[in-house]
């Protein structure tokens, strides 16, 4: 095969290997998170939102978070999650720069419903 084309496809498998495996570290703290009064903070839209969530979130979509990051409490742990977990963790890394400490990237909403 040609090298051309055996980089970027390493890359790419690579890229979602590491994301599978920081949402699965993420979603084994979730229970000790929750104990300790975690917010969830689903950031997809409110109509993704209205149509199928985690009982207990907060919807809080990306577009919006800037301007409500006053509406989540910094003394307590934050999950987020979207979709797919790109939403979130570009969600988790505008909380981070704006103070925020103890974010997590738990990926998909869905992925929270065992919890």
């Amino acid at each position: 095969m040609n090298e051309t084309i055996i980089y970027p496809i390493i890359a790419i498998v690579a890229f979602f290997a590491y994301k599978k495996y920081t949402q699965h570290k993420v979603l084994k703290l979730v229970p000790s998170l929750l104990e300790e009064g975690a917010q969830i903070v689903d950031v997809r839209t409110e109509n993704e939102f209205s149509f199928a969530n985690k009982e207990g979130s907060i919807n809080i979509p990306l577009e919006s978070l800037k301007s409500r990051m006053n509406e989540l409490d910094n003394s307590k742990p934050i999950i987020v999650c979207c979709a797919s977990g790109s939403r979130s963790g570009l969600a988790r890394r505008l909380l981070m720069t704006k103070g925020f400490e103890n974010v997590h990237n738990a990926g998909t909403w869905s992925s929270l419903l065992k919890f």
